[in-house]
């Protein structure tokens, strides 16, 4: 009797980790950086759109530590990537993505306000 209710206990918990889990993964991905991709955005998803504008508007005004926690606790945004690995182009780019409901936006953000700076290898 005790295995079965132990059993019962696993199983439980394991399914509820399967539905946590496909409930996480986004449905859809969008690429804001193809053309007409806002455009097309602010047609089909205004609320989505007017968040990300704000995003895209404000994001070199964070400290790009606090970049993470600035869209998730403003714009209610889950799964946000915005590793410290700038592209090697000239300006410097680098990678964001985040979810929204149940998209996942990406984008590559033409940083502006990169200090060049020399680290000498130890």
């Amino acid at each position: 009797m005790k295995k079965a209710l132990v059993a019962a206990g696993v199983f439980a918990v394991l399914w509820t980790a399967v539905v946590v889990a496909g409930d996480a993964s986004p449905r859809r991905t969008v690429d804001l950086n193809t053309p007409d991709s806002l455009e097309a955005l602010q047609q089909s998803n205004p609320r989505h759109y007017k968040k990300i504008r704000k995003i895209l508007d404000g994001i070199l005004q964070q400290p790009d530590a606090a970049v993470p926690g600035w869209i998730q606790t403003n714009f209610d945004a889950r799964n946000v990537s915005y590793a410290p690995i700038l592209m090697t182009s000239a300006p410097p780019k680098r990678r964001l993505s985040f979810v929204l409901d149940e998209t996942r936006y990406e984008a590559v953000i033409t940083l502006t306000n990169v200090r060049a700076e020399i680290v000498p290898l130890r």
